[in-house]
């Protein structure tokens, strides 16, 4: 009986216990408790995301180094198909045009030029054989200039997408100016370190154009040819104003100069137009521009009138960056990526010299130099 009464008095004790154990299971965590997990949750969220970020920003990259190659390879097949290097185009007041030829009959941009050596032949071809004053013209070059290409844009900069613009006066089609967004590129042309380049020297009435009837204009003087070397006009780079560059011409070799790197650009001018600087001036019209900030960028050259400082590359930072259009740049932090001219893609620290940026701009200088 005895140990009977044990049993029962030892069983109660024990249900209670798991009684009390269950009931304790059954309120969850303490307070104290749960800051605890949260805390350590957060930790591990503060310790895993700039690792998540850097990952995915190698990746951009990569993928920006990708288009850079593929843009370096539009232009060597243009270059075997038509023995030079795509043209720069005329200057901002054109823009690309299927039915004025190619090279430096072409008014518009050297990214309008490769199209169709990067499997977008279609897209070059919206407008041939159509007048440029016909309906049917506007309506093939509004879908030209806002179609996005996206080997033009930069993944870590801006999507590819149409883009505001503040285009001005076109010598031809003046409509595309109304358009309310136009598509936009990331890379430029390196033009050497020539002393007049795009906007810097080339004004509206300064440049050397071919006779073609449906571009003369009486306003227009066409008196300054840039192609004698001692002329101030005479452009180093490799793609330029009414540019025609073959193998023979890059006197330097191929592995040793710049032929398309990321261009800055602040990133207030990502996705509008700001009132001044390189957000205004470096980004203000479009892909298919002629030779212009928008699609050419230079080295310093001892006689300009800007600072050495104003040449070196940078990487993308926010306010006007006055005057940022002139260099080379990107959103990525330590350096830029840039296309050499037999195809290698490679990146340009922010901190190289500017002696050696300006030698590698240079197709002609006899300034070989080994690395960035």
């Amino acid at each position: 009986m005895v140990s009977d009464s044990l049993v029962i008095v030892v069983g109660s004790r024990v249900m209670s216990a798991m009684c009390r154990h269950s009931s304790r299971l059954k309120t969850g965590f303490t307070l104290v408790e749960l800051l605890v997990v949260i805390a350590i949750i957060a930790t591990l969220i503060g310790l895993l995301l700039p690792a998540v970020q850097s990952a995915r920003e190698a990746a951009r990259r990569t993928q920006c180094k990708n288009h850079l190659k593929q843009l370096g390879l539009g232009c060597m097949n243009h270059l075997d198909a038509r023995k030079h290097l795509p043209s720069g185009g005329w200057g901002s007041s054109f823009t690309a045009d299927p039915n004025e030829g190619t090279g430096p009959d072409q008014p518009g941009s050297w990214y309008y030029a490769i199209l169709a050596y990067i499997e977008q032949k279609t897209l070059a071809e919206l407008g041939a054989g159509m007048s440029v004053t016909s309906a049917g013209f506007r309506t093939a070059s509004t879908q030209l200039h806002q179609s996005p290409v996206a080997t033009f844009n930069c993944p870590s900069r801006r999507a590819a997408k149409t883009y505001p613009h503040q285009w001005g006066t076109l010598r031809a089609q003046q409509w595309v100016s109304s358009l309310g967004a136009v598509v936009k590129g990331d890379y430029a042309a390196n033009s050497g370190d020539s002393l007049t380049h795009a906007g810097v020297g080339f004004g509206s009435d300064q440049y050397w154009l071919p006779a073609v009837a449906s571009y003369t204009s009486t306003s227009w003087t066409n008196t300054n040819d840039p192609s004698p070397p001692n002329s101030r006009f005479y452009q180093t780079g490799v793609i330029h104003y009414r540019s025609k560059i073959g193998i023979k011409d890059l006197k330097d070799g191929t592995s040793k100069t710049y032929l398309i790197g990321e261009k800055f650009l602040s990133p207030d001018g990502y996705e509008k137009i700001l009132p001044g600087g390189s957000g205004l001036y470096g980004d203000n019209q479009g892909t298919w521009s002629g030779f212009e900030w928008d699609n050419h960028r230079v080295a310093w050259n001892p006689s300009s009138s800007y600072q050495q400082a104003d040449y070196q590359p940078r990487q993308d930072r926010a306010g006007v960056d006055n005057p940022g259009w002139l260099a080379f740049g990107s959103a990525h932090a330590g350096g830029l990526n840039m296309v050499m001219c037999d195809g290698a893609v490679t990146t340009v620290g922010y901190d190289i010299d500017p002696i050696v940026h300006r030698y590698q701009a240079n197709r002609l200088d006899g300034q070989a130099i080994n690395g960035n």
